[in-house]
């Protein structure tokens, strides 16, 4: 048996622990019940588009009120263009081990949309797929409900900091305030606020484990030193008469703001510890500034906040071994490769082998499937255990580690680093042993 083999055979095994997820509840899906509406709300999607898809053509294949058959003759050249891609490939696993589909073109499409409904018709369709199909022992969803409350044992969830950051209206500062008991009139008010909501949702008796800054997609990552003064100037503009009524648009913070407040959130995540997931890396979707998230440009963060621990996500692809070298070099910095292996898998098999040579292996998580159906997120496991288990032969096959080390590795970035990063082992001792029965 290959060191491939048996390393697979033993990641296959593994219970995981899953860093990343936007899943929707099946009740509150938009887009009803038809398997192209779902599986092209986002990534393949954004492959079709890249392929020459039109916009409006995307918005006529995701319609369930026209015939499936008809939209799949407008997908048809840009999903077989695509297909071949990480997006392309999770979904066609998914297709096979889910519903029973060995291809999906013209022939099986119909078939395919008719195994989608009657399964996800089932009860607890979903619960099946994660715990029973994927082997997933609980899952980081993105974000907290709001208002809050614990919806599922497999879920735990981060606090997005945006709002915080980079408000858009003196009414959502109003309403947050409201929520632990401050009127906003000032800065120093906001940052009260803000302070209280964080430490009262992350104080480890609720679900909440960390926070997540996506600013990524809106901005540039580097978050300036800037001086009070220039932060309160840009704050006050939110008091103008013109910005304070409810029915007015919302404003684009200023820099300064956003970076004095995002100083801020790291200051008060150096005070109790916690961790920070920032998205760095490809943007989902298309057409966006790709050097605004190059994880290089956190470094002041780092070097100031060295109590807080840096989640860094998506691999930074491209910029791979920018995060390698950040996680070599810091403490406080770890590796996430939610999203990675279904971007590229090559690039994820390529940055798992070197990163082993630079980086303690007590610092990479290996999964997060990044996913607001659980369609991805069965196929982009399936892509992580083969990709991780592919990295590792090789490190054996050139003599850089044992098959037992090799296998005590696979466990920690599938398992034991992300319960150690997250604190998440009182959730993972509380959680079933098994899956509902359907």
């Amino acid at each position: 048996m290959s060191a491939y083999t048996k390393l697979l055979d033993h990641i296959n095994a593994l219970t995981i622990i899953d860093t990343h997820e936007h899943l929707v509840p099946a009740d509150e899906r938009p887009w009803g019940l038809d398997v192209l509406a779902e599986w092209l709300q986002h990534y393949f999607s954004c492959d079709l588009i890249s392929a020459g898809m039109s916009e409006s053509e995307l918005q006529a294949v995701r319609d369930p009120q026209r015939s499936i058959t008809e939209r799949w003759r407008i997908a048809a050249p840009y999903w077989h263009a695509a297909e071949s891609t990480g997006y392309g490939r999770s979904l066609a696993l998914a297709a096979r081990d889910l519903y029973g589909i060995a291809a999906i073109n013209a022939g099986t499409i119909e078939r395919l949309n008719e195994a989608f409904k009657a399964a996800h018709t089932q009860p607890g369709h979903a619960r099946v797929v994660l715990r029973e199909k994927s082997k997933v022992a609980l899952i980081i969803r993105d974000t907290m409900p709001v208002p809050y409350r614990e919806t599922d044992d497999l879920l735990v969830y981060n606090m997005h900091t945006e709002n915080f950051t980079s408000p858009a209206h003196y009414s959502q500062m109003r309403a947050l305030g409201a929520e632990v008991g401050v009127e906003i009139h000032t800065l120093n008010d906001w940052m009260d606020a803000v302070r209280r909501q964080m430490e009262k949702y992350l104080n480890g008796q609720t679900r909440v484990v960390c926070l997540k800054c996506s600013l990524a997609y809106h901005r540039s990552l580097r978050f300036d030193k800037v001086t009070y003064a220039d932060a309160e100037r840009a704050f006050n503009e939110f008091f103008a008469d013109c910005n304070l009524p409810d029915w007015r648009p919302p404003r684009k913070a200023a820099k300064a703001l956003s970076d004095w407040m995002m100083h801020f959130t790291c200051r008060v995540a150096d005070d109790h510890k916690l961790v920070y997931q920032i998205h760095t890396g490809l943007q989902e979707g298309n057409g966006n500034v790709i050097y605004d998230s190059n994880p290089t440009l956190l470094t002041n963060l780092f070097l100031e906040y060295r109590n807080a621990r840096f989640d860094l996500f998506h691999m930074g692809y491209p910029y791979v071994m920018e995060v390698g070298n950040l996680a070599k070099n810091f403490r406080n910095v770890f590796i996430d490769m939610c999203w990675g292996h279904i971007v590229s898998p090559e690039a994820a098999r390529r940055a798992l082998v070197e990163w082993l040579d630079a980086v303690p292996a007590n610092k990479i998580s290996a999964f997060g499937g990044d996913y607001c159906f659980v369609d991805g997120i069965y196929g982009h496991q399936l892509l992580a255990r083969q990709n991780v288990a592919a990295a590792l032969a090789q490190k054996v096959s050139d003599g850089s580690l044992s098959p037992a080390r090799a296998e005590e590795i696979a466990t920690w970035v599938f398992i034991d680093n992300p319960k150690q990063l997250f604190g998440l082992a009182r959730f993972l001792d509380a959680a079933p042993a098994s899956p509902a029965p359907r």
